[in-house]
């Protein structure tokens, strides 16, 4: 397995004078980007609404400096320097400057496939989305969001059509993709996934059944206040090693969401429902393995520079899903918390905070028509009908009328169950709205990785679940910013996967944890 060390270089000269010049160039982009994502962070939980349609401005005038500075027709000079002295000198390049050029290389080229106006466009579009998406799903107002949709999805044909030009693919949709799962074409995503089709589908008759023989589990039915949920939400953070000295946890009305620097991390969850803190914690929980990815970045040594930042969506997902799903549905996070939650919620042998009754809630399989509140072995078919569907709408193949009655048919194949109305159906999810085209299949993608992650991993800390039991859960953390979180772009996600796994991605991993998990099955891969 690949070691590193870490060592001060944002500002070391190199032998190379274009390549100190680009370091140079990408950490002030590299601020410009930090002052956009606290804005948008801001944006979310306490800009005043009075300042909207200012704050959009100022967000989609940022997107555009910050491209304008990358696009400089020097970078390109430099880069081209740069890479011929790589070639030239090998000996003065190791692996982190090896890996920074070509990950500045990469960034370039992906600027350089967009104009100014439309990426300026393209991000107040997007922001729009949030406000938007919110109303919308407050008062079940589908009319009111489709003119939004449909300039999105103009907007992101328009941006696929530039980059599918430039540098080839398989077809629009790829072309987006590529945004959020680097290297995987949706061609092997079809193979996975019509793969992953058929094996759930067969799996889920056999959970029920398997689950049918024990009690059902009993549902919260108390008023739990906002704040102990905040606190056990912040104490959980905590206890994983989420350094509140440089990030912090909020509620929103907007959809939960991560995002900030690795020196200012602002995770976002959506306003604390009193009648079920289970919901809270999950997303807490989701938002935390996305914040401990993003503060475990190399940020001491490699600040601003692309080489510092994550390997994208698949990959932050894989974190999220570790924490929430993997780690925060086993038999042994439940022990640990029973007893706590006894106390904050002052509620003593109370059978529904039983360990045994919360395990039996967060593991019941139950078709739903909320993604949010899907079981892990369903969760992939939430994937699967949006993106068959905004596969199809980037195609052509459907347009934005058609998507509620195409949703609540695809929700029926798919799950057996029919949305009531557009909140719980078309409405339900921001992605779209925020023109976030070729996102979904990220969470498929990651709950798969997660899941190879957490077979390794489980070899590696023999007394892996004697400290999820014990809420010693930072041995699992320092595991993941050694091997994961640390690296930053150092190694591509293929590569990455290999070094740690000793595998490629396959969902035979996640299969098998499912067969484990929910029907008591040990399969080795």
């Amino acid at each position: 397995m690949l070691m590193t060390t870490e060592s001060t270089k944002q500002e070391q000269l190199h032998p190379c004078n274009a390549y100190t010049d680009l370091k140079r160039r990408f950490r002030d982009v590299g601020r410009l980007e930090a002052i956009g994502e606290i804005l948008g962070r801001d944006f979310l939980t306490a800009m005043p609404d009075g300042a909207y349609r200012s704050r959009l401005n100022q967000i989609a005038y940022l997107y555009k400096r910050v491209h304008q500075d990358i696009v400089n027709k020097d970078i390109r000079r430099l880069l081209d320097k740069a890479l011929t002295h790589e070639d030239n000198h090998s000996t003065d390049w190791d692996d982190w400057d090896r890996a920074n050029l070509r990950a500045m290389a990469s960034v370039y080229d992906e600027h350089s496939l967009i104009d100014d106006d439309l990426m300026e466009y393209n991000a107040k579009v997007a922001n729009e989305g949030r406000r938007c998406h919110r109303n919308a799903l407050e008062n079940h107002d589908w009319d009111s969001a489709r003119e939004h949709l449909r300039n999105v999805v103009d907007v992101e044909r328009r941006i696929a059509e530039k980059k599918l030009k430039a540098r080839g693919g398989e077809d629009l949709y790829d072309a987006l993709l590529q945004d959020y799962c680097p290297g995987y074409s949706h061609s092997t995503i079809d193979k996975w996934f019509n793969q992953l089709e058929g094996s759930i589908k067969g799996l889920i008759p056999e959970v029920m059944a398997f689950q049918a023989q024990k009690p059902e589990p009993i549902q919260l039915a108390d008023s739990y206040p906002v704040d102990s949920q905040m606190w056990l939400n912040e104490e959980m953070l905590a206890l994983f090693g989420f350094d509140f000295e440089r990030g912090g946890l909020y509620q929103t009305g907007h959809n939960p969401v991560e995002g900030g620097t690795p020196d200012d991390t602002r995770l976002v969850i959506k306003n604390v429902d009193t009648s079920n803190f289970l919901d809270s914690l999950k997303s807490a929980m989701h938002e935390a393995g996305h914040g401990l990815y993003i503060q475990g970045l190399p940020r001491k040594s490699w600040r601003y520079q692309p080489v510092a930042a994550d390997l994208g969506s698949a990959m932050q997902e894989s974190q999220a899903l570790l924490v929430e799903m993997l780690i925060g549905r086993t038999e042994e996070f439940f022990e640990f918390l029973s007893p706590r939650l006894e106390g904050l919620f002052k509620a003593m042998h109370d059978p529904t905070l039983h360990p045994e009754n919360l395990c039996a809630i967060k593991t019941h399989v139950r078709p739903t028509v909320d993604r949010k509140r899907a079981d892990e072995v369903t969760y992939f078919l939430h994937i699967l009908l949006r993106y068959r569907l905004e596969r199809d709408l980037i195609e052509g193949r459907i347009q934005v009328e058609q998507l509620p009655e195409m949703w609540t048919e695809s929700s029926y194949e798919l799950l057996g169950v029919s949305p009531q109305d557009h909140g719980e159906g078309i409405l339900q999810d921001v992605h779209w709205f925020v023109a976030k085209f070729g996102y979904f299949p990220s969470y498929t993608i990651g709950h798969m990785l997660a899941t190879q992650f957490y077979q390794t991993m489980r070899q590696d800390l023999p007394d892996f679940y004697t400290l999820i039991r014990t809420g010693n859960f930072q041995p699992i953390t320092a595991w993941l910013n050694k091997y994961v979180h640390s690296r930053g772009r150092l190694l591509g996600p293929h590569e990455l996967m290999r070094d740690i796994t000793g595998k490629e991605a396959s969902p035979e991993f996640l299969m098998a944890h499912l067969r484990e998990r929910y029907l008591r099955e040990e399969i080795k891969i």
